[in-house]
């Protein structure tokens, strides 16, 4: 009797994997989307494109791309974390399956159980870039200056509790300078101000401020990455002034629903190694500022875990709240 219920429990699991690698043989059986959290036009629809782009080539199928902005990336992610989890819906990930869990936001999803990672893509680093007129020109000098000024130095990000500010907050803290966040409500107008004199420092992505820096209508200080920028090369990484600790980027990845069968989830990653690895698409990517990354879903899963448990202590230490 023992023996027989050995072979069916045998049997059942032998079932479950087959119908698993039957599903995995068969797919994509359809088109597939990949859901960006964004409105058209930014950094982020671009990158999400020429990921949709290589994708179909490399599977000789449709990937389409739909944008779903809003709610700080909730409403797209919310779509993605309840469709079926087939490996046709699929998100660009971003820095906000993260930060919106370390600011407390209210989401109808978990993001680290309603989510299978695929693979990490790429980063953007943060920055710190001052008016032209400010007298330093590195970051030793940029040190003395803000610790000659008689208040606390205002640095300009392109709104609350999202990551270059967090960044920001995490960098006054790890270095004891005296400065405080003026959060606008886009980094257009964020630039506006610092390249009139009205806010002396930003501190952003570097795009579109290491732009600003390369043209010379900006001083760059440091970018926080382990490797200079090729939008800005000239300006140091956190790692060359000391402070290898401090590397931080937006970072974006390929995101599915919880529940997609292992075998689509491996080939999605291997999918996702071969775009990361065309030349064509680093040189697109490294144009927007980008350094390609990729990882192992477990990888991409312990990022999270980090990058949330990481920005969450900032949240709490400097009490930062944000409407949601």
């Amino acid at each position: 009797m023992l023996k027989r219920r050995a072979v069916l429990a045998g049997a059942a699991g032998w079932t479950i994997v087959g119908a698993s690698a039957v599903r995995a043989q068969a797919w994509p059986s359809q088109p597939i989307k990949i859901v960006v959290p964004y409105i058209p036009g930014g950094a982020t629809d671009t990158a999400g494109r020429i990921v949709a782009e290589k994708m179909g080539a490399l599977l000789g199928q449709q990937v389409i791309v739909e944008n779903r902005g809003g709610g700080n990336t909730i409403i797209g992610m919310e779509l993605v974390a309840k469709s079926k989890p087939d490996g046709h819906t699929l998100l660009l990930g971003t820095t906000t399956l993260a930060t919106n869990a370390a600011l407390g936001l209210k989401q109808p999803y978990d993001p680290l159980k309603d989510f299978q990672p695929i693979s990490t893509v790429a980063d953007i680093p943060d920055m710190i870039a001052v008016n032209k007129n400010v007298p330093v020109r590195n970051y030793a000098e940029f040190v003395e200056w803000v610790n000659k000024q008689p208040e606390k130095v205002r640095y300009g990000t392109s709104g609350v509790g999202n990551q270059p500010h967090l960044w920001g907050e995490l960098f006054r803290a790890r270095t004891g300078l005296k400065m405080e966040n003026v959060a606008y409500k886009g980094v257009a107008d964020t630039l506006r101000d610092v390249m009139g004199g009205h806010v002396p420092v930003i501190i952003d992505v570097v795009l579109p401020t290491g732009n600003h820096v390369a043209a010379g209508r900006m001083t760059g200080i440091v970018v926080a990455s382990a490797q200079r920028s090729t939008i800005c090369p000239d300006v140091p990484t956190v790692a060359e002034i000391g402070m290898k600790d401090m590397e931080s980027a937006v970072f974006y990845g390929v995101v599915a629903p919880a529940g997609v069968p292992r075998p689509i989830v491996d080939r999605l990653n291997g999918l996702v190694q071969q775009i990361i690895k065309d030349p064509e698409v680093i040189k697109k990517y490294n144009d927007l500022g980008f350094f390609m990354t990729g990882s192992t879903p477990e990888a991409y899963l312990e990022k999270l875990k980090f990058e949330t448990e990481r920005w969450s202590r900032v949240v709490k230490d400097n009490n930062i709240k944000v409407e949601g």
